[in-house]
């Protein structure tokens, strides 16, 4: 199977099902006929901009980010506000924390942006460690992105 093919049917997918993880997008998939391994599936949702949201009954499941024609500081405005839980600030670096699954999108997001105060960013599954140069650059970077999460 093509991977467009393959990726059109990962959308069918989340739009129709509450996915959560990898493993159930699998199972759906394999019910499809289509077989991908957890890799394939893991750099299709990179690929595809797939974010996990929370549903109002508070279940976790993976959604299309689909907000193209914003501006990269708008995108990361509105996902900050979606899936960010917390934000803290130790010394020259700010902590932020996501919905599981969520940290490499804002670390992509906010290396976009390429802010003078902003060294690095480490993105794991669920937290980001965003390095400044010093104390002052790292208050400015947390103010910044607290704004967006305290509304």
């Amino acid at each position: 199977m093509k991977k467009s093919e393959r990726q059109l049917a990962i959308k069918q997918i989340i739009t129709n099902f509450e996915v959560a993880t990898q493993e159930e997008l699998l199972k759906h998939l394999k019910e499809e006929g289509v077989n991908a391994t957890q890799a394939t599936i893991s750099r299709d949702i990179k690929e595809m901009h797939l974010v996990k949201t929370t549903t109002p009954q508070g279940n976790v499941k993976y959604t299309l980010y689909q907000n193209n024609q914003l501006t990269n500081e708008e995108r990361l405005q509105t996902t900050i506000g979606d899936v960010v839980t917390q934000i803290s600030k130790v010394q020259f670096m700010t902590i932020v924390v996501t919905i599981p699954g969520n940290a490499h999108v804002v670390a992509a997001l906010i290396d976009a942006l390429d802010y003078p105060e902003i060294v690095a960013t480490v993105g794991g599954n669920d937290t980001i460690a965003i390095i400044s140069k010093d104390d002052a650059d790292a208050d400015k970077v947390y103010k910044y992105l607290n704004q967006f999460i305290e509304e």
